[in-house]
């Protein structure tokens, strides 16, 4: 007979919860589980232009713009069921996401009230349940980072270990290979983090080289096919496409005052060079621009509660409108809230939970602050980053909560004395 422990029971409490709220929600969303939906949207296409080229060998410019990971995901899920195989493939990527995000949390504070927490803020947020319904690789990206989380908190008294950098990479490379934005944070493992405090170690132990390039394989991959196909060392193209067509264009747009496609005409005809000099000639606006647009990423609108047309949610679109601007002043707040805590647990010399906190936080404020190239696109861009915050946010008021009780309870034996 099988016995419900208490961990057990609250799982069960904690997936009954996000099963009942995900359909909930998916039965007011209008609607349904089609082609027509999956692929509405253009990026969609675009990546499943990529699955084909890799299983058919059909050319397609879209391997230009999208690595090779969530293309890969969908060559298999569409053989295995279509349209449903997408869908369900990320209904349980949605799931384990609630699941990591609780049990890491559940381990490094031993709370099941701060667990829920973060649990419950991944599971209210309605735009990421109406992605599942989209062939897009927001769902997939918040899977992969609350896995992440959660494998590093169960790691976090190992940070100096290799096994803690080799799972830190690995994560990284799969995300990189799924969205290029990822790359940077590879990089400043790979160029700072790993010289500077694990290279004794894989000196010490050759073995460990063959393990770091077992894990960046994929990442080599990657490069291959964009030198092979466009004669550029580069993951992707779509950064520098975005950053033109969008950050710059729009610049030259406000500047001159002409329309959008103008604008983009015109910046085709920059060099690279061409456009960073346009950008530092003009810098007050450009940096008013990148301000704007992060703070209207995060504030904006649910575009997948809204599209596509005809199969609109005003009511749920109003819930996220203020669910994403509360997001911005609850940002604001733990700015201050984090960069305390960070001194504090240095001054407590609580490196492991120091060094987990300052990678994830940056991390998190990495994704935020790199959307401000581009707009337009609703909450989609900041949406990756809920992961992060939704795992953190909750630690760092337990940890506030922990050092009342300590100061409370050395009060209390001082007066008693």
């Amino acid at each position: 007979m099988i016995k419900f422990t208490k961990p057990h029971f609250y799982l069960y409490i904690l997936n009954g919860l996000a099963v009942a709220v995900y359909f909930v929600v998916f039965s007011n969303l209008n609607q349904n589980v089609s082609h027509e939906i999956v692929f509405s949207t253009p990026d969609a296409l675009t990546y499943m232009d990529v699955a084909n080229w890799i299983a058919n060998g059909i050319d397609s410019e879209s391997v230009s713009i999208r690595p090779i990971l969530y293309p890969l995901i969908l060559m298999i899920t569409t053989n295995i069921g279509g349209a449903y195989g997408i869908w369900m493939m990320q209904v349980l990527f949605f799931i384990l996401t609630i699941n990591f995000t609780f049990l890491g949390i559940k381990k490094l504070t031993r709370s099941y009230v701060f667990s829920f927490l973060g649990a419950i803020i991944i599971m209210s947020n309605l735009s990421l349940i109406a992605l599942t319904l989209h062939a897009l690789t927001e769902v997939t990206t918040v899977f992969l980072l609350s896995t992440m989380l959660f494998f590093l908190s169960r790691k976090i008294n190992n940070f100096r270990e290799v096994s803690f950098f080799h799972s830190s990479l690995f994560f990284l490379v799969l995300l990189t290979i799924l969205k290029p934005v990822f790359l940077i944070p590879l990089f400043g493992l790979l160029f700072i983090v790993f010289p500077l405090f694990y290279f004794e170690k894989y000196w010490k132990r050759p073995k460990s080289f063959f393990k770091l390039l077992l894990i960046l394989l994929p990442l080599f991959i990657q490069y291959s096919i964009i030198k092979i196909k466009y004669d550029q060392t580069k993951i992707s193209l779509i950064s520098s496409l975005v950053f033109s067509n969008y950050f710059v264009a729009k610049g030259i747009q406000e500047i001159e005052s002409i329309d959008y496609s103008k604008a983009k005409i015109k910046v085709k005809r920059f060099s690279s060079e061409d456009q960073t000099n346009y950008i530092v000639d003009h810098m007050p606006l450009y940096f008013s621009l990148f301000k704007k647009n992060i703070i209207d990423n995060i504030t904006g609108k649910s575009r997948f509660l809204l599209y596509p047309k005809g199969y609109e949610n005003n009511q749920l679109a109003v819930f996220m409108k203020t669910y994403n601007i509360k997001t911005l002043k609850v940002h604001y707040v733990f700015i201050v809230l984090v960069f305390l805590l960070l001194i504090i647990l240095l001054i407590k010399k609580d490196y492991p939970t120091f060094i987990f906190l300052l990678f994830t936080y940056l991390l998190g404020a990495y994704l935020i602050i790199s959307t401000g190239i581009s707009f337009w696109q609703g909450d989609r861009l900041t949406l990756p980053a809920i992961s992060i915050w939704a795992f953190i946010y909750p630690l760092v008021l337990f940890y506030y909560i922990k050092l009342l009780y300590q100061k409370l309870e050395i009060d209390g034996l001082s007066s008693k004395s």
